[in-house]
């Protein structure tokens, strides 16, 4: 009877079980630190729990976003009592903050604040197994896609999202579920595409923009091969029925709402001008200056990410790869999902100063990045991808650690590349990539 040789493990097999290997742990440890935050009885291992941001959040009780829901569901009063605080039932005190529908579905579903630690525990392990299955199903090596998405696990933005369970997780899972009715071929899915819009936009108006992307995506082609346009409508109908709920209420929401005042935790086109202000200590004509002259310089490197975006081709990398996946994956699934996620993001950029947990919609650009960079190919396109994208997404999201580590005066200067010229860059390049996705999609056969 002879030996039968063994077979060696390749160098891809190695990478591959290191990469799920690295994706199973950090998915894991997602999970520990939900359940050990939010159960009274596993108090002695909280210090454990979302471990790199403990330095700027961790409170009690835990959730504290989704604690506002959860206990003002049962709050005995009208809306405009809560929102005026004649009626409050915050566990900090805080005045209401959110749109009326976020609070009639914790109503309707029955949830109170007894509810707060297995909704928290549910939302974020939601977002983070969605998160894991789109890049493992996206990006081909199960090696970058594992690097990828223990690196999101432990970015700042997410572990802050999860944290504080904002209702961003809700609109992040509701914006998933659109994406997939907006691209299906079947009548059934296609119906939900406006009451999915509708509660994204009615629970959080930002998803607007996203919805407003997806109108870039061809219109007029109907064959069976291309993506049904009154989806498209359907979606936007619905979204703009959406912020005429909201619109009622958005005074109070903003009069409520906390405005970062600029720094580590915050980001967007009219951010940090006050934490700057605040820095050198100016005040009237001088603050003026600073502001627009703050708005000027992001302006310019957001143009020069647009037209370095454009220039590099990075929408013809787009091309080939949603061309060269048409028969392992959806590529007009691919496509929406960019759209609504990307765009959602944008346009809390330009026009909202946002705590950094807003970051977690760029989760679909980083893994469509990844599956980009997976196929080996080279060039200006690819070279851009990375530049453009990769080290600024990797960068926005880190270095808040780096300057929380590195004390008060590094930190500052951290902080204002981050936002006066990586973020810019990267929404440049995301605006750009979003216009590409309309000429992308015909690619597809």
């Amino acid at each position: 009877m002879s030996d039968r040789k063994t077979k060696k493990p390749s160098a891809s097999d190695i990478n591959n079980r290191l990469g799920y290997l690295l994706a199973g742990s950090s998915f894991l440890y997602v999970c520990f630190s939900l359940v050990v935050y939010a159960v009274p009885s596993l108090q002695e291992w909280r210090g454990l729990a979302f471990a790199p941001i403990r330095q700027v959040a961790m409170v009690t009780p835990p959730f504290a976003d989704l604690a506002m829901l959860t206990h003002s569901s049962r709050c005995v009063g009208s809306l405009s009592d809560l929102f005026d605080g004649r009626v409050n039932c915050d566990p900090y005190g805080r005045l209401f903050t959110y749109p009326p529908m976020a609070l009639w579905m914790f109503s309707a579903l029955g949830l109170s604040s007894a509810s707060l630690g297995w909704v928290g525990i549910a939302l974020g392990a939601a977002v983070a197994l969605l998160t894991g299955t789109f890049f493992f199903t996206l990006i081909p090596s199960a090696a970058v896609a594992g690097i990828l998405l223990a690196l999101t696990y432990l970015s700042l933005p997410f572990q802050l999202a999860l944290e504080r369970a904002n209702n961003d997780l809700i609109v992040f899972l509701l914006l998933a579920l659109l994406a997939l009715a907006l691209s299906s071929q079947r009548p059934r899915l296609a119906v939900a595409a406006a009451p999915l819009a509708f509660l994204s936009v009615a629970t959080k108006i930002l998803p607007l923009f996203g919805l407003i992307a997806t109108q870039w995506l061809p219109a007029g082609l109907r064959s069976k091969a291309q993506l049904p346009v009154r989806n498209l409508r359907w979606g936007l109908l619905g979204g703009v029925a959406g912020l005429s709920l909201v619109l009622p209420w958005l005074g109070p929401i903003l009069r409520n709402s906390p405005a970062p005042s600029g720094g580590i935790l915050s980001h967007g086109l009219m951010d940090n001008q006050v934490y700057l202000d605040k820095l050198v200590n100016l005040s009237g004509a001088h603050s003026r200056v600073l502001l627009f002259g703050c708005l000027g310089i992001k302006l310019l490197f957001l143009l020069m990410g647009f037209v370095g975006a454009w220039r590099q081709e990075m929408r013809h990398r787009l091309h080939s790869f949603l061309a060269s996946q048409a028969n392992r994956l959806d590529g007009r699934l691919i496509a929406v999902t960019i759209s609504l996620f990307s765009g959602t993001w944008v346009g809390s950029y330009l026009f909202t100063k946002s705590y950094d947990y807003k970051f977690i919609f760029l989760v679909p650009i980083l893994g469509l990045t990844g599956a980009l960079l997976s196929r080996g190919a080279t060039g200006a396109g690819q070279r851009a991808w990375i530049s453009l994208i990769l080290v600024p997404i990797l960068a926005a999201w880190f270095i808040p650690y780096l300057a929380i580590s590195f004390g008060k005066s590094m930190g500052v200067s951290l902080e204002l590349v981050n936002d006066f010229v990586l973020i810019p860059v990267l929404a440049g390049a995301v605006l750009a990539t979003l216009i590409g996705l309309r000429s992308a999609l015909r690619a597809i056969p």
